[in-house]
C-alpha cells in the first residue's frame, strides 16, 4: 500500500464519506451499519480492498468515463485533491471524483471557506450489464439509491447545485443523469449520521442486521454461560426448527425429481420438450488438493499452508436433548 493511499483510508475512519451513509441508512449492497461503525473504531485495522478486481478496474475506469462526459458535454472537469470537510459537521466527508467547472463562478475548481467554487460535481461508475435494469433511461435522475444517497451526501458537503453520474454499464452502454440538490433529504441523512457518529465516538455498536453481523459482534462464546430465552426467541427456535424440518423435505422432493430426470436421460446429454432443451446433464472435471495425502506425505508443505479457525455455530436443541 503507498503511503497516499495508506493516508486515504487512515483519514476515512474519522468521519463517514458518500458510500458509508448509504449503508447507515440500509441502502448499501456492500456493507450493514454494523460494518461501518467497526471501520470507524480506533482499534480497527486499515484495510486496503484497492486489490479486488472489481475496485480495480472500477478505479482504472473511473478516467475513462470522465473523459468520455468532458468529450459529449463539452464541460471542463478536474479532480480536487482534497478530502472535503462539512463546516459545521466534522465527521461529513466528501471524496468527489470530480469537479465540473462553472466559468460563470471561477476558471478553476477551489475549496474554499467550506465550499467548493463551482455548483456541479461528477461522480464516475461502472456497473455489470445484468445490472442494467436498476439505472434509469440517460438524461434523468433514476439512479440507484445508494448513489442517490451518496450524491446527495456530496452536495450537501460542498454546496453544490447539481451532481451529474456518469455510468458505463456492461463495458458499452453509457448514460448520464443529473441529480439536484435536496436540502431536505441531505438534512434526513445529516440526522441519521450525527446519531450514527455518536455510536462510533461512544463505543456502542449499532444492532446488527445480519447473521454475519452477529458473527462478528459476538465471535466467542462464555463457557457455561446461560441466558433464559424471551418469548420473541423461542418462537424464533420453534419456527427456525419447522423451516429446517420443511428443507430437510424439500431436499428429500428434490433428490426424488432429479433421480426422475436422470434416469429419463441415462446417458444422453440433453433431454427436450417439444424440441426445446429443458435440462443437460454432462460430466465437469474439477481439479481439488487431496489435503488428507497431502498432510500423510509432506506435514510440513501441509503445515505452511493450513490455519485454523474459529466459528460460531448454532444448533438448535430439542426438548428431549
Amino acid at each position: 500500500m503507498n503511503i497516499a493511499r495508506n493516508d486515504f483510508l487512515a483519514r476515512r475512519k474519522h468521519g463517514l464519506g458518500g458510500s458509508d451513509i448509504a449503508a447507515i441508512v440500509g441502502l448499501s449492497k456492500f456493507a450493514t451499519p454494523y460494518d461501518v461503525w467497526l471501520s470507524k473504531r480506533p482499534e480497527a485495522q486499515t484495510e486496503d480492498e484497492g486489490d479486488k478486481p472489481w475496485l480495480y478496474w472500477g478505479a482504472v475506469l473511473e478516467d475513462v468515463v470522465a473523459k468520455e462526459y468532458a468529450l459529449r458535454t463539452g464541460r471542463k472537469i478536474q479532480r480536487v485533491n482534497a478530502q472535503l470537510v462539512h463546516p459545521e459537521h466534522h465527521f461529513a466527508l466528501a471524496n468527489i471524483d470530480r469537479a465540473v467547472v462553472n466559468p460563470g463562478i471561477a476558471g478553476r475548481v477551489w475549496w474554499r471557506d467550506g465550499r467548493l467554487t463551482t455548483d456541479r460535481i461528477l461522480e464516475c461508475k461502472t456497473a455489470n450489464g445484468f445490472a442494467a435494469s436498476v439505472w434509469g433511461a440517460d438524461g434523468t435522475d433514476q439512479v440507484p439509491e445508494a448513489y442517490l444517497c451518496q450524491t446527495q451526501w456530496y452536495m450537501g458537503i460542498t454546496g453544490a447545485r447539481y451532481a451529474d453520474l456518469a455510468v458505463l454499464i456492461g463495458g458499452s452502454d453509457y448514460r448520464r443523469f443529473t441529480i439536484e440538490a435536496d436540502p431536505e433529504l441531505f438534512a434526513d441523512l445529516l440526522t441519521e449520521a450525527t446519531a450514527f457518529w455518536k455510536l462510533v465516538e461512544e463505543g456502542i455498536a449499532p444492532d446488527p442486521q445480519t447473521v454475519a453481523d452477529a458473527q462478528n459482534r459476538w465471535p466467542q462464546h462464555l463457557k457455561a454461560k446461560t441466558v433464559m430465552a424471551t418469548a420473541g426467541a423461542a418462537r424464533a427456535v420453534e419456527e427456525l426448527a419447522e423451516i429446517k424440518e420443511r428443507m430437510g423435505e424439500l431436499k428429500d422432493r428434490e433428490d426424488a425429481l432429479k433421480l426422475t430426470i436422470m434416469g429419463e436421460m441415462q446417458e444422453a446429454e440433453t433431454l427436450t420438450d417439444m424440441g426445446d432443451p429443458i435440462a443437460t446433464w454432462k460430466a465437469q472435471t474439477a481439479e481439488r488438493i487431496d489435503s488428507k495425502a497431502l498432510r500423510v506425505d509432506h506435514p510440513d508443505i501441509a503445515a505452511l499452508y493450513s490455519k485454523t479457525s474459529t466459528t460460531r455455530v448454532l444448533r438448535l436443541k430439542s426438548k428431549k436433548d
